[in-house]
C-alpha cells in the first residue's frame, strides 16, 4: 500500500542547494519536505574543493558570477561561521602565464568591488614556503574554505528545527501530474522498498546533475552539462591560505586547505552520466604536472585519495565543441516551467556555485512565495545557522587536545548529546581525525541503516591517512556491541566503506599510500574473508 504525505512544497535534492531552499522555506513558515536519494551532501556538494569563492576567479570572464560570489562570501562568513575557515587566498602569477592578464584581472576585480592586496614575494614565500620561488606577482583576496559536510547537515538540521522534514535514502520514481500541473512526486525508500506519494502545490527540482532525469519524469526537456572534475587530497595541510594561479581559469590551478589536509584540483570533462565518478591515473598525472607551476614539490607529497563529481552547468544553447565546460557560465539558472514549458507547479534551480547556494535558495523561494501568495521576506542573509561551538565540559575531559578542540568547533546540533555521552565514554575511535565514540554514536542517523559513509560525513571518521583501515572496524564493532547495528548491518557497512575508500586510494596508490592500501586489503581479507574480486562484486 502506498503511503501519502501532504505538504506545501517538495524539494528534490539533498545537496547544498536543496538544503538552502529547505531552510529558506522553513524560515518563511512554508511547509516543505526534502527528498534525497542517498545521504545529505552525498553528490556534487561534497565532491568539490570546498572553496569559498571571493569571486576573483571569475572577475575577468563572468562578472555576474564574480559579484554574486563576493557578496555571498561575506554573508556566509557571518551566517554560517561554524562551517567556514577564513583562510584568505592568494593569486600567484608564475613565469609561464601572460603578463597582460594580471592588469586585466586587477581592473576587473576593482570594477566589481573585490578587494585585492599586493603581497611582496618575500612575504608570500614566508607565509607559503611551498609556493614556487619563481613567482612574479602575488595578490591577496578574501577566499575561504568550507566544510561542505557540516554545512549541508547543519543547514538541513536548522530547517528541520523550524518545521521542515527531510527524507534521506528516498528516490523519486515519478512526478505526479494532473493535466498541465505537477501535483507532487512518488518516492521509494531505497532500503525498505516502501513507496510514498507526496502531494504538494510546488515541486522544486534542485537535483543538480540529476535534474535532467526529474524533468524527463515530468515530460519536459532540460539540457544540463554534466561537467566532471577530479580532485586529489594530500595527507597534510601544506598551505595556510587558498592558493590560486593567476591566469584564465583552467585545470589544476587551486590548492585549498581543509582541516588537516590540502585539496588540489580540478579538471573539467563533460560526461553524459551524472553517476560517473570514475577516476583516471593519466588525468591525475596531468593535474600534477600542471600543479607543479605553483607547488614545485608536489610530486614529493603523499596523496591519500582522489575523487570526482559533476558540476551541473546550464545554458540555453550549449557549445558542443567545448568539451571542458570552461566556457559555460557558473551563473545561476532559475527556471519557472510554467512560463518556459507550460507546466505549472514545477521550478528548477541549477548552476551557480557552492558559494552562491544561499542566494540561489532566496531567488527560488521568492518565486515560490509569489506563486503561493505568501508575503514573507527572506531572512537567511541575517539569521545565523546555530554555531558548532560548545564551551565548558569539553575543557575538563581528559582527552587528546586535538579531539577536544575539534569537538568545541564541530559538535553542531548534537552538542548536548555528545557532551552527555562523553561523561561515560570518551574513547577515541579514529586517531587520524581524533573522532570519539560519543561523536560516532551521535552521528548514527535514526532513519535508515548503519552506514559508515554517513557517519564519516558527520564526523570525519576515516578521512585521515589510514582511510578507515582501523577505525571503521572499531566503529562497526562498537555499534554491534552497543546495539546500534546488527552484525549483518555492520558487515555490510564495512564492505561498502572499503569499496569506496579503495576506489579513491587506488588511483593515487604509489609509495606509502600503496603500502597502506595493501595493508587494508590484508586486514579485510583476514577479518571478513573477502578476496579483492569478491569485494569488487559486493
Amino acid at each position: 500500500m502506498t503511503e501519502m504525505i501532504e505538504t506545501d512544497v517538495v524539494v528534490i535534492g539533498g545537496g547544498v542547494t536543496g538544503a538552502g531552499v529547505l531552510r529558506d522555506l522553513a524560515l518563511r513558515g512554508i511547509k516543505a519536505v526534502l527528498i534525497e536519494q542517498q545521504d545529505l551532501g552525498h553528490g556534487t556538494s561534497s565532491r568539490n574543493h570546498g572553496l569559498l569563492h571571493s569571486g576573483a576567479r571569475y572577475a575577468v570572464r563572468d562578472e555576474e558570477a564574480a559579484i554574486e560570489s563576493y557578496q555571498e562570501n561575506l554573508i556566509l562568513k557571518k551566517t554560517i561561521p561554524g562551517s567556514i575557515e577564513e583562510t584568505g587566498g592568494l593569486f600567484a602569477k608564475v613565469p609561464e602565464d601572460a603578463d597582460e592578464y594580471v592588469q586585466k584581472w586587477l581592473a576587473a576585480c576593482k570594477k566589481v568591488g573585490i578587494p585585492t592586496e599586493q603581497v611582496t614575494l618575500e612575504q608570500a614565500l614566508k607565509q607559503e614556503p611551498y609556493l614556487n620561488k619563481k613567482v612574479q606577482a602575488v595578490y591577496r583576496v578574501p577566499d575561504g574554505a568550507v566544510d561542505v559536510f557540516t554545512l549541508v547537515i547543519d543547514v538541513v538540521a536548522d530547517a528541520v528545527a523550524h518545521g521542515a522534514k527531510a527524507l534521506r535514502y528516498h528516490e523519486v520514481i515519478d512526478v505526479l501530474l494532473d493535466q498541465n500541473r505537477v501535483k507532487g512526486v512518488k518516492v521509494r525508500d531505497v532500503y525498505s522498498g516502501v513507496e510514498k506519494n507526496i502531494y504538494a502545490n510546488i515541486v522544486i527540482n534542485a537535483a543538480g546533475p540529476w535534474g535532467t532525469q526529474i524533468a524527463q519524469m515530468a515530460g519536459i526537456p532540460l539540457h544540463l552539462i554534466n561537467n566532471k572534475g577530479m580532485l586529489a587530497v594530500f595527507s597534510h595541510r601544506f598551505n595556510r591560505q587558498v592558493i590560486n594561479r593567476l591566469r584564465i581559469p583552467g585545470d589544476a590551478d587551486i590548492f585549498v586547505p581543509a582541516h588537516d589536509v590540502t585539496i588540489f584540483g580540478t579538471t573539467g570533462v563533460n560526461v553524459t552520466d551524472p553517476n560517473d565518478t570514475s577516476l583516471d591515473r593519466q588525468e591525475l598525472e596531468r593535474m600534477l604536472a600542471e600543479g607543479q607551476a605553483l607547488i614545485p614539490s608536489i610530486h614529493e607529497m603523499r596523496m591519500i585519495r582522489a575523487y570526482s563529481g559533476s558540476r551541473p552547468l546550464y545554458q540555453e544553447s550549449a557549445d558542443l565543441n567545448d568539451k571542458s565546460g570552461r566556457n559555460v557560465s557558473r551563473g545561476i539558472a532559475l527556471l519557472d516551467h510554467q512560463k518556459r514549458d507550460g507546466l505549472a507547479g514545477l521550478i528548477t534551480i541549477t548552476g551557480g556555485k557552492l558559494t552562491t547556494f544561499r542566494l540561489m535558495a532566496e531567488m527560488t523561494v521568492d518565486l515560490v512565495c509569489e506563486k503561493l501568495g505568501v508575503n514573507v521576506k527572506c531572512t537567511t542573509a541575517e539569521e545565523i545557522v546555530p554555531q558548532r561551538k560548545v564551551e565548558g565540559y569539553f575543557n575538563q575531559i581528559d582527552m587528546a587536545p586535538a579531539a577536544r578542540n575539534k569537538l568545541k568547533s564541530w559538535a553542531g546540533t548534537k552538542a548536548v548529546q555528545i557532551e552527555s555521552a562523553l561523561r561515560e565514554e570518551n574513547t577515541v575511535i579514529c586517531e587520524c581525525e581524533q573522532v570519539t565514540w560519543a561523536e560516532v554514536e551521535a552521528a548514527i542517523p535514526e532513519d535508515g541503516r548503519f552506514h559508515l559513509g554517513d557517519i564519516r560525513r558527520r564526523t570525519r571518521l576515516g578521512m585521515g591517512p589510514c582511510q578507515g583501515t582501523f577505525c571503521h572496524h572499531r566503529a562497526a564493532a562498537l555499534a554491534v556491541e552497543k546495539g546500534k547495528a546488527t552484525s549483518e548491518e555492520a558487515d555490510w557497512a564495512l564492505k561498502q566503506s572499503m569499496i569506496e575508500r579503495e576506489k579513491g586510494m587506488g588511483v593515487v596508490a604509489t609509495g606509502e599510500t600503496a603500502k597502506q592500501q595493501q595493508m587494508m586489503a590484508a586486514i579485510y581479507l583476514v577479518s571478513l574473508g573477502l578476496e579483492r574480486e569478491e569485494r569488487q562484486n559486493v
